[in-house]
C-alpha cells in the first residue's frame, strides 16, 4: 500500500533536522520532498503537515549549503511549498529574502540549456512567475534582489530559449514595473535596450518597454529631458548615448517619446557646434527612420532641421545634406520631399567648396534611385558645379556626374526613360571644360578619354550611343562645336601621325640610320601633344619602339582603320593589351594609346546610323532635331571625312528630300567628304547644276564646292559649262542672289573660267545692278519688313560676288585688277559717284556702305588695299605689349615696337615709344635683380637673357627687307630706319641711371653683339649676309657716335650667342668682311647723317600731340651728342640745299620702303611672325612665297626653309672695347689667337618653354649644341660648362610643328563664311596685309606658352587676338 505525501513529507523533514547528514543523504531525501510536494494540491490545511519540513529547509546550513545540487533542490522545494501553501505561505520575511535569493541564484545557470538541471530551473521560474512572489520582493523591501534578478534575467536570456521562459521572465519584470520604477531598474533596461549586439537581452528590453509604455513615459520622460537640457550630461557616460535610446526607442514605442521630441528645436537652435551636430544626425535618423512621418508629427522639428541646411557651421550643413539625402531615400513624394529638394538645391550653391560638392552627390545620389521620378530641373543646378571656382569641386563633379549619365543611358536602353534634355546637358557641360586652362584634367587630351571611356556604359550599343548624341548635340551651341572639333582634330593629328610612325618603323628595318632615329623621335614628339605629360609619353614611345613583337604593332595598325567595326576595335585592344599582359611597364601607356588612336568616339557606324535615323525621318515631330542630326554629320565629317565611305546611297537619299535647309546641310556634307567618297559626278550633276541656278544662296555655294571636290581640277570642262549657263540665266532676271552667289564661288574654285565670262559679268553687275536706278515701288517691295529694297540687296550681292573674284582658293590663281574695284568701294563708303546718285533711299546706302566695308575687310586678307588700319596696328600694339608684360610671348615681339616707331600715325608712334621703354625697363630690372643667379651660368648663355638681345632679331628682319637698298645706296635716309631707335632706347634705359656701369656695360653688350653679326653668315639665305654686315656695321658706327663719352665696361660678356635659325659661323676665312668693301662709303661721317635724317623725321611728323617719350630719348645722350648733330645737319644742308621738301615726301609717304613691307605694320607683323619664328614652318607654305604688294607686283615673303636650317646655334666671339687686343678669356682662362675654330658643346634646353628671357630664341628645337666661333682655340666642353635651364628637363625637347589656322579645300574644316573669316583675321592673322593667299599667315611659334616660368608646356599655338 503507498505511502501517502503527507507523510513522506513529513518523514522527510524529520530526517533532514538530524544533524551531519552527507550530500548524498541529502540529496536523496530532498528529492524524496520534491515528489511527494510535487503531488500535492494547492491547500492552506496543509501547513502543519509541512511544518517540519519548513523549518528543516529553513535552516542556514541548507540555504547556503556549498553544493549546487543541494541548493537547488532546496529551491524547488521552496517553490513547491510556496505553491501549495499560496496566498500566505508561513515564512518571515528574512526567511522569504534568504528563499528569493536561494531562487535567483538558480536562475544564474539558465543560460546552460544542456544542464541536466536546466528544467528543474525553468520549472523554479514558472513557478516562480506564476505565484508572482516579485510581489511579495517588493512588499519586503528586496528593490536590491529585484535589480539583481532583472540583471539575471537579462545576461542569461537567449534565443534557444523556450518561448515560455522568456515569457516567464517577462512577465515577472512586467509585474515588478507596473508595481514600481526606479531610476537603477530604467537604467537597467535602457542599457540593455542599447545593446549592440541586438541579442535576446535587447529583444527583451523592447518587449519589455513595449509592454510598460505607460508606466514608463514618465521616468523616460523625464531621464531624456534632463539629458537634453543639461549640458553637463558628458559627466555621465550612459547620459552620452540619450540620442541613442531616442533613436531606438522612436523604432519601438514612438508614442513614449510624444514629449521628449519637441524639446530636440533647444539642441537644433543651441549655440554648442557639436551638439547641434549630433541633434542634426539625430532629427535625419528619425526622419528617414519613419519615412518622413515624423515631419507631420513634429513640423517644427522638421523645419528646423531643414534649416541647418543653411547653418553657420560647415560640419552641421554637410551633416544635414547627408541626413536630407537619407530621407529623401526614405520616401520620395509629398510635400516634405519637395522641401527637401528645396533646401538641397540651395546648397549648390554655398560658399564652401566642401558644402557645393557634397550637395551636388546628394543631388546626383537622389537621381539615380529614382530617375522617373526625379525632377531633372534641378540636376540643371548640379551640371553648372563644372564651372565652379574650385578646381576640386570641378573634379569631382565631373566624376559624380558621369555615373548619373551612365545610370541615365542604361535606364534609356532599357525603355524605362526617354531621352531628357537636361540629363542631356550633362555632356554639353563637361565639353566646355576643354576650355578651363587652370587643371590639366580638363585639357583636351583628357576630355577625349572622358568621351571616349567614361561616358557611356560599356554595355551600351553604339545605336544607343548615336542617340545621345543626336540627343546632346541638338543642345550645343557655338563654343561645344569649337570644343568637340578640338577633341577630334586632336585625336586625328594622333591617328595620322601613327600612320606615319608605323610607315617610319618600317622603313628602319631596311634603313637604321642617326637620320631616320631622329624622323621617328620627331614622330614621338608630335604624338605626344595628345598626352597630358608630353615627355613621359615620348619616354614611353621610345619604350614601345623598343617592343620586338609585332603583333603589337598590327594591332595598333589595326585600331587606325576607319574601316573597323566598335566590336572589333573592341576586341582587338582587350586582345592587344592581353598580349602585352598588367605587369609590363608600357601596359598603361599602351591601353591609352589604343583608345586614343581607334575610332572610340565617332566611327562608321556612328555616321550610318545617324543618315538613317535623317532619312527615316524619326524627329518627334521637330524639324529642329533633323537639322541638328546632319549638323552633328558635318561636324564629324568635317574632321573624318572617311567615315562617309559606305554610305553614298543614304547621302544620295538625303538629296531626294525636300526640305531645302536638309538640302543645304547635304550639299555641305558632300562639299567636305566628296574627294573621299564613291560618288560619279554624273549621277548628281543635274542636281547640282539645277541649285547652282534655282536654288538658294546657300545651297548654290555649297553646290558649286560639292563639285569642285568631286571634280579634282579647277579647269574641268565642267566648270565651264556650267558658269556659261549661269552667266546666261542672268540675263532671264530669275535668280539672280543665287546665280551671283554661284559666279562668286565658280571664281574661287575656277578662276581661269572665270576669266572667260568677265566682261559679261562685270558689265552686268556694274550696269544692271550697282549703277541702276532705284524707283519708289522698287523701294516698297522690300520684303518682310526687310531694312533695305530689293534692288539694294541685289547690289550687294553683285558687291560680295566681285569680291569673291579676288579671293581665289588656289593662291597662285590671284587676279591683279583690284584697283578699279577698290575704288567702286571707296565710293560707295564715302557716299559720292554715280552708284550713289542713284540711290534714293538713305536706308539703302548705309546698307551699301556697309557692304562695301565689309568687303574690304574680307579683300584685305589677301591684298594690301593701302588702308593704314590704325585702329587695328594699334590694337595688335596694345595686345604685344600685354603679353610682353605677362610674359606670355617671348621677348623678341618687341621687335614690333622698333617698327611701329615711324609709323605715320602719331598716336602709333607714341605708344610704340611709351610700350617700348616700358618693356625695356621692366626687363632691365629684372636683369639686374637677377644678374647673380644669371652669374652662375654660361657666359654666353647668361646674355642672351638680356633685354637689349632682341637687336639680334630686328637686324635680321631688316637684312631681309625685299626693299632694303641696294649694296651701294648711300641715301642716308633710307638708313634711319628702326635700328637707331632701338639703339637710343637701349642705352637711354641705363643713362637715365645714376650707376655709370650700367651704361658702360650695355655700350659693351651691344658693341659684343654687332661684331659678332659681322663675323656670321644668314643661315636662312646667304645671299642677305651682305646687308648683315652693313646693318651691323651702321650699328656699331652710330653705337660708337652716341657713347663717346661713355666708357666701356669690364664686366661685359666676351662670348655672344646668336640663334642657329638665322646665323651660322662664316668659317671661311677669305669671306670673312669680304661684303663690307661694298660698304666703305660707311664712316662715322655717314652714321651722323643717318642720325640726324633720323632726328629730323622725328621733328617734323604731322602728329606731333605727344613726342615728349621720343624726344626724352634722344635729350637723355650727352650735351656732345647734340653738336654732333647739329655739325651733321650743317653739312646735310650744304649737301642737298631742299631738305625740307625731301622730307616732308617722306613724311606723307611714311618712308615708302616702310610702308609696304619693312618698316610699317604689315611688315612688322609678317616678318615678325614669319622671319623670327625660330621653328621650321610646314612644308606646305615653303610652296606660298608669293605676296602681292600696295603696287599690285608680285614679290617673294622671306621665309625659313623647311628643312634646311641649321640645327646649331652661333656663338660668336666680338671684341669688346675694354680688350682690344683681341683676346678671349673663357672661364679664366686666358688664349692667344689662333685661326677660326668650332666645338659643339651639349646645351639641353627645353623648346616648350619660352621664358622672358629670350632661352628658346637661342636653340632651335632639332638639336641640342652650340657652335661656338671666334679666332681663339677650340673651347673644351667642360670648361665651358653650360647648364640646362633650371627646372627644364631636355627629354620634353620636341620638335614643334607649325598648324595653319586658315585652310584651303583639301583642308577638314568646312568653308567659313564671310563673317567668320573676318573673325578668324581678328583672332588670329598677324595683321598684314599683305598677301598672296590662303594659309599665309604667320603663328607665333608653339613655344611661347602662356606661362613664362619653366614648367613644362605643351605645345600650342599662342594667336594675338585683336
Amino acid at each position: 500500500m503507498a505511502v501517502p505525501p503527507e507523510r513522506v513529507v513529513q518523514e522527510v523533514g524529520k530526517s533532514l533536522g538530524r544533524p551531519r547528514l552527507s550530500k548524498d543523504a541529502l540529496v536523496k531525501l530532498l528529492k524524496e520532498a520534491e515528489d511527494a510536494l510535487s503531488k500535492l494540491n494547492q491547500s492552506s490545511t496543509l501547513q502543519i503537515a509541512l511544518g517540519s519540513l519548513n523549518r528543516s529547509l529553513s535552516q542556514i546550513n541548507l540555504l547556503q549549503h556549498k553544493d549546487k545540487e543541494v541548493r537547488l533542490l532546496v529551491a524547488v522545494c521552496f517553490s513547491e511549498i510556496i505553491r501549495i501553501l499560496a496566498p500566505e505561505p508561513p515564512f518571515s520575511d528574512e526567511i522569504f529574502m534568504h528563499i528569493f535569493r536561494l531562487i535567483i541564484g538558480t536562475f544564474i545557470d539558465l543560460a546552460d540549456t544542456a544542464s541536466p538541471y536546466f528544467t528543474r530551473r525553468t520549472k523554479i521560474l514558472e513557478s516562480f512567475a506564476a505565484l508572482r512572489c516579485c510581489v511579495i520582493m517588493l512588499d519586503i523591501g528586496c528593490e536590491d534582489l529585484v535589480l539583481e534578478m532583472f540583471k539575471v534575467f537579462f545576461s542569461v536570456v537567449r534565443q534557444s530559449h523556450q518561448r515560455s521562459l522568456i515569457q516567464a521572465m517577462l512577465s515577472i519584470m512586467t509585474l515588478v514595473i507596473e508595481e514600481k520604477v526606479t531610476q537603477p531598474l530604467l537604467d537597467i533596461v535602457l542599457q540593455n535596450l542599447m545593446k549592440a549586439d541586438k541579442g535576446a537581452a535587447s529583444k527583451l528590453a523592447v518587449s519589455l518597454i513595449q509592454n510598460c509604455v505607460g508606466k514608463l513615459e514618465s521616468p523616460i520622460h523625464g531621464f531624456l529631458t534632463s539629458c537634453i537640457f543639461d549640458n553637463d550630461a558628458s559627466a555621465n557616460e550612459f547620459k552620452k548615448l540619450y540620442h541613442e535610446i531616442i533613436l531606438k526607442l522612436y523604432q519601438y514605442a514612438p508614442q513614449i517619446l510624444v514629449a521628449v521630441i519637441p524639446n530636440l528645436t533647444h539642441e537644433l537652435l543651441i549655440d554648442q557646434v557639436d551638439i547641434r551636430l549630433r541633434a542634426v544626425h539625430l532629427v535625419g535618423k528619425l526622419l528617414a527612420q519613419s519615412e518622413l512621418n515624423f515631419s507631420q508629427k513634429f513640423h517644427t522639428v522638421f523645419v528646423e532641421f531643414l534649416k541647418r541646411l543653411s547653418d553657420k557651421s560647415v560640419e552641421v550643413r554637410i551633416a544635414a545634406i547627408e541626413h536630407a539625402r537619407e530621407c529623401y531615400f526614405a520616401h520620395p513624394f509629398g510635400s516634405e520631399a519637395r522641401d527637401i529638394l528645396a533646401a538641397l538645391e540651395g546648397r549648390l550653391l554655398d560658399f564652401d567648396d566642401k558644402v557645393r560638392t557634397e550637395a551636388v552627390f546628394a543631388v546626383c545620389d537622389l537621381a539615380k534611385s529614382s530617375l522617373t521620378c526625379f525632377p531633372s530641373e534641378i540636376i540643371l543646378q548640379a551640371v553648372e558645379r563644372l564651372r565652379d571656382k574650385k578646381v576640386s569641386v570641378r573634379k569631382k563633379v565631373m566624376e559624380k556626374l558621369l555615373e548619373l549619365y551612365r545610370v541615365y543611358c542604361s535606364r534609356c536602353s532599357e525603355g524605362v526613360l526617354t531621352l531628357n534634355d537636361h540629363y542631356e546637358q550633362i555632356p554639353c557641360k563637361m565639353l566646355l571644360l576643354c576650355f578651363d586652362k587652370e587643371c590639366k584634367e580638363f585639357r583636351p587630351q583628357n576630355i577625349e578619354l572622358v568621351f571616349a571611356e567614361d561616358l557611356f556604359p560599356a554595355s551600351l550599343s553604339i545605336k544607343e550611343r548615336t542617340k545621345h548624341w543626336i540627343a546632346f548635340f541638338s543642345l550645343f551651341k557655338l563654343p561645344h562645336i569649337r570644343a568637340l572639333k578640338s577633341v577630334l582634330y586632336q585625336k586625328w593629328r594622333l591617328q595620322m601621325e601613327l600612320k606615319v610612325y608605323f610607315a617610319l618603323r618600317d622603313e628602319e628595318k631596311e634603313n637604321a640610320s642617326e637620320e631616320m632615329h631622329m624622323r621617328i623621335l620627331a614622330s614621338f614628339m608630335k604624338m605626344s601633344t595628345a598626352f597630358l605629360d608630353s615627355s613621359k609619353a615620348v619616354e614611353c614611345f621610345q619604350k614601345l619602339h623598343q617592343i620586338t613583337d609585332s603583333n603589337i604593332f598590327k594591332s595598333l595598325l589595326e585600331l587606325v582603320d576607319e574601316d573597323m567595326s566598335s566590336s572589333a576595335a573592341y576586341s582587338t585592344r582587350v586582345s592587344l593589351l592581353k598580349q602585352l599582359g598588367d605587369k609590363h611597364p608600357t601596359y598603361d601607356f599602351l591601353s591609352t594609346l589604343s583608345t586614343r588612336c581607334s575610332y572610340s568616339i565617332f566611327s562608321a557606324e556612328h555616321v550610318r546610323y545617324i543618315m538613317e535615323d535623317v532619312i527615316s525621318g524619326n524627329d518627334d515631330g521637330t524639324k529642329y532635331a533633323q537639322v541638328s542630326k546632319v549638323d552633328l554629320l558635318i561636324v564629324i565629317l568635317s574632321i573624318y571625312p572617311t567615315l562617309l565611305r559606305g554610305g553614298e546611297d543614304c547621302l544620295l537619299k538625303l538629296f531626294s528630300m525636300n526640305a531645302t535647309l536638309l538640302n543645304e546641310k547635304s550639299l555641305q556634307i558632300l562639299a567636305i567628304a566628296g574627294r573621299h567618297v564613291s560618288i560619279a559626278l554624273s549621277n548628281i550633276y543635274p542636281f547640282l547644276e539645277r541649285k547652282c541656278i534655282e536654288g538658294t544662296r546657300t545651297e548654290s555655294k555649297y553646290a558649286v564646292s560639292a563639285i569642285s571636290s568631286l571634280i579634282h581640277a579647277p579647269d574641268d570642262p565642267i566648270f565651264s559649262n556650267l558658269c556659261k549657263k549661269v552667266v546666261n540665266s542672268l540675263h532671264h532676271g530669275r535668280h539672280i542672289p543665287t546665280l551671283l552667289q554661284s559666279l562668286g564661288c565658280i571664281s574661287q574654285y575656277s578662276p581661269s573660267t572665270y576669266e572667260l565670262y568677265k566682261k559679261q559679268i562685270m558689265h552686268f553687275i556694274i550696269q544692271k545692278l550697282l549703277c541702276s536706278k532705284v524707283v519708289d515701288s522698287d523701294q516698297a517691295s522690300s520684303s518682310d519688313g526687310a531694312l533695305c529694297s530689293l534692288s539694294c540687296k541685289l547690289k550687294m550681292f553683285g558687291l560680295k560676288s566681285v569680291a569673291k573674284s579676288f579671293l581665289p582658293h588656289e593662291v597662285s590663281q590671284l587676279r591683279h585688277e583690284i584697283k578699279e574695284f577698290f575704288n567702286i568701294l571707296a565710293d560707295m563708303i564715302l557716299g559720292i559717284g554715280t552708284i550713289n546718285e542713284n540711290i534714293l533711299c538713305q536706308s539703302d546706302k548705309v546698307h551699301l556702305r556697309l557692304a562695301a566695308v565689309k568687303c574690304i575687310l574680307r579683300l584685305a586678307t589677301r591684298w594690301d588695299l593701302h588702308d593704314p588700319s590704325s585702329t587695328v596696328r594699334k590694337s595688335l600694339l596694345c595686345k604685344v605689349h600685354k603679353l610682353l608684360m605677362e610674359q606670355a610671348i617671348p621677348d623678341r615681339y618687341a621687335c614690333a615696337f622698333a617698327f611701329t616707331s615711324v609709323d605715320c600715325i602719331g598716336d602709333i608712334r607714341n605708344d610704340s615709344v611709351k610700350f617700348f621703354t616700358a618693356f625695356l625697363t621692366a626687363r632691365n630690372k629684372k636683369f639686374l635683380v637677377n644678374k647673380n643667379a644669371l652669374a652662375q651660368e654660361t657666359d654666353g648663355v647668361a646674355n642672351t637673357k638680356h633685354p637689349g638681345y632682341i637687336v639680334v632679331f630686328v637686324i635680321h628682319v631688316l637684312a631681309h627687307d625685299k626693299n632694303f637698298p641696294s649694296d651701294n645706296c648711300q641715301d642716308q635716309d633710307v638708313y634711319a630706319d628702326p635700328l637707331i631707335f632701338i639703339i637710343r632706347a637701349l642705352l637711354n634705359v641705363n643713362c637715365g641711371r645714376s650707376n655709370q656701369n650700367d651704361a658702360s656695360y650695355m655700350q659693351s653688350y651691344l658693341l659684343g653683339i654687332f661684331l659678332a653679326i659681322q663675323k656670321a653668315d644668314d643661315a636662312v639665305d646667304a645671299k642677305f649676309t651682305p646687308k648683315l654686315h652693313i646693318l651691323s656695321k651702321i650699328c656699331l658706327l652710330a653705337l660708337k657716335v652716341l657713347t663717346q663719352h661713355c666708357k666701356s665696361s669690364l664686366d661685359a660678356s666676351h662670348l655672344v650667342l646668336l640663334p642657329s635659325s638665322y646665323f651660322k659661323a662664316c668659317h671661311d676665312a677669305r669671306k670673312k668682311g669680304a661684303s663690307l668693301h661694298v660698304a666703305n662709303f660707311m664712316d662715322e661721317s655717314f652714321v651722323r647723317r643717318i642720325l640726324c635724317a633720323f632726328d629730323s623725321y622725328i621733328n617734323q611728323v604731322q602728329d606731333v600731340g605727344n613726342l615728349d617719350v621720343m624726344k626724352n630719348i634722344s635729350n637723355a645722350l650727352t650735351m656732345d651728342r647734340q653738336i654732333d648733330q647739329s655739325l651733321g645737319k650743317m653739312k646735310k644742308e650744304k649737301d642737298n640745299p631742299h631738305p625740307n621738301a625731301k622730307r616732308s615726301q617722306k613724311v606723307c609717304s611714311v618712308r615708302s620702303h616702310m610702308n609696304s613691307v619693312s618698316y610699317s605694320s604689315s611688315m612688322s607683323a609678317e616678318l615678325v611672325h614669319g622671319i623670327i619664328n625660330l621653328e621650321p614652318v610646314n612644308a606646305e607654305y615653303e610652296e606660298r612665297k608669293e605676296q602681292v604688294s600696295s603696287s599690285d607686283s608680285v614679290s617673294i615673303c622671306p621665309v625659313i626653309p623647311t628643312l634646311q636650317v641649321s640645327t646649331k646655334a652661333v656663338a660668336l666671339k666680338g671684341f669688346m672695347p675694354s680688350t682690344m687686343n683681341e683676346r678671349c678669356v673663357t672661364n679664366g682662362s686666358s688664349t692667344s689667337q689662333p685661326e677660326t675654330s668650332k666645338a659643339d658643346i651639349e646645351c639641353p634646353l627645353d623648346s616648350q618653354v619660352a621664358s622672358d628671357n629670350g632661352d628658346v630664341e637661342l636653340l632651335d628645337s632639332e638639336d641640342k649644341t652650340w657652335e661656338a666661333i671666334n679666332e681663339m682655340p677650340l673651347l673644351d666642353k667642360g670648361r665651358c660648362n653650360v647648364q640646362p635651364e633650371e627646372g627644364l628637363d631636355s627629354s620634353s625637347c620636341s620638335p614643334v610643328e607649325v598648324i595653319p589656322t586658315t585652310r584651303d579645300d583639301s583642308d577638314k574644316t568646312n568653308p567659313a563664311t564671310s563673317d567668320e573669316r573676318t573673325e578668324n583675321l581678328c583672332a588670329s592673322t598677324n595683321l598684314s596685309f599683305v598677301g598672296a593667299g590662303k594659309g599665309n599667315k604667320r603663328l607665333l611659334p608653339t613655344n611661347a606658352s602662356k606661362n613664362s616660368s619653366n614648367d613644362s608646356a605643351t605645345e600650342e599655338e599662342v594667336d594675338i587676338p585683336i
